[in-house]
């Protein structure tokens, strides 16, 4: 399957991976799920940004 351009599969998996990432949390963290409700599947996507950038730009 070739789309022409790898920024849309890129995309594409992108968004895939932050909506499992939301799945997971509000699943897994019922607690934080009943306390921030709409916010916790986003607060804990930028967490996981934050870990990953510092990961990747410390080396």
């Amino acid at each position: 399957m070739d789309f022409g351009h790898n920024g849309f599969a890129a995309g594409t998996t992108a968004l895939a991976a932050g909506a499992v990432l939301t799945m997971i949390v509000d699943t897994m963290i019922p607690e934080a799920f009943q306390k921030t409700r709409k916010a916790t599947g986003l607060i804990s996507v930028c967490g996981f940004l934050c870990a990953f950038y510092l990961s990747k730009s410390l080396g």
